[in-house]
């Protein structure tokens, strides 16, 4: 071999090696790309100044439900996404909540108004309203109340959790250090306190809102500034991730895709933001007679791990640098 061609020999098949490397991994990181968050719309009606809770319609196609929180009229509002425009009102009477904080929509389509808001943790009447879901147009209805207290004594609670497939319902308590599942009984009764009950299972701190996913596997919850992910079997965290700013962050509601969600925020002409949302596969379970293989590792391992395809390229680097280092040293002892 021509020595001037033996010296570029190594350098070359080097770049070239890191050429593939490069390529892949961008078409790697092109085909798991996912659209950023984007403002689906503002809610502008004047009367939505502190929206504080959202629910997606079970029934209607881009139909959302929000509510204002203390100090204002007990009124729903329907939302249409696309636009952000009120098109119906549901005044609850008789028997009004106080401040309501969060709200949501269980499998049978009713629709339940969480007035748990209690921020000097005194209140001895907060209640859970439920009323059928009213869709678009005016209405007033006479919402069933159920009253409810919890195992350390008031606590100030904004979000509100059911299980779309199972009707199991729950709440998380806000705390400036950290929150508490409670589960609160699986028939409630509208003529006595229904007593939620901890779960053992701990939250994040100041936790403003929360939904469950369709199939009922998945919760997502929301502070003021991040969103997090939890198995819903398990209530084992998947993931966390910051929300985009908003005055005052407020809400959150899984999309029935369950491929995104909405956020919502406090504030006059405030904006329902998208965020795209990818959930975990499930994992297949090997049958008694299978080989045995080395089982994946804890969600932190996975997330750590990223695809899979990831390492094997950094193998394929390994592989390439040995493979050039034999042929430079073939080519050598040839010359």
């Amino acid at each position: 071999m021509n020595p001037r061609h033996r010296r570029l020999l190594i350098p070359g098949l080097l770049i070239a090696l890191l050429v593939v490397v490069l390529v892949s991994s961008l078409a790697r990181r092109a085909d798991g790309a996912e659209a950023g968050p984007e403002i689906v719309s503002r809610m502008s009606d004047p009367r939505i100044t502190e929206s504080s809770g959202l629910a997606i319609s079970v029934k209607h196609d881009d139909l959302a439900y929000t509510i204002n929180d203390s100090g204002n009229e007990p009124i729903i509002f329907a939302i249409k996404v696309s636009t952000g425009a009120v098109v119906g009102t549901t005044t609850i009477t008789e028997n009004t909540p106080i401040d309501t904080e969060a709200i949501a929509i269980d499998g049978d389509g009713e629709l339940w108004v969480a007035d748990t808001g209690d921020n000097q943790e005194r209140r001895t009447d907060v209640a859970l309203y439920a009323l059928p879901e009213p869709g678009t147009g005016d209405h007033s209805v006479a919402a069933e109340r159920y009253p409810i207290t919890y195992p350390g004594g008031p606590a100030d609670v904004e979000t509100l959790l059911i299980n779309p497939r199972t009707g199991a319902k729950g709440v998380v308590t806000k705390g400036l250090f950290g929150g508490e599942l409670l589960a609160l009984p699986s028939k409630l009764a509208a003529d006595r306190a229904n007593e939620a009950k901890a779960l053992g299972h701990d939250m994040p701190a100041m936790i403003t809102d929360g939904s469950m996913s369709a199939d009922g596997r998945y919760a997502l919850l929301r502070s003021y500034s991040d969103a997090y992910l939890y198995d819903a079997t398990t209530w084992k965290p998947i993931r966390s991730a910051p929300t985009p700013a908003q005055a005052q962050g407020e809400s959150i509601a899984f999309e029935r895709s369950q491929k995104s969600y909405l956020i919502g925020s406090e504030g006059a002409n405030s904006a329902l933001i998208r965020i795209p949302l990818t959930l975990p596969k499930a994992e297949v379970v090997p049958t008694p007679t299978a080989k045995p293989t080395k089982q994946a590792g804890s969600t932190k391992d996975a997330n750590r791990a990223g695809s899979g395809f990831a390492g094997s390229i950094w193998l394929w680097v390994v592989g390439g640098v040995a493979l050039v280092a034999a042929i430079a040293s073939a080519a050598s002892r040839r010359t």
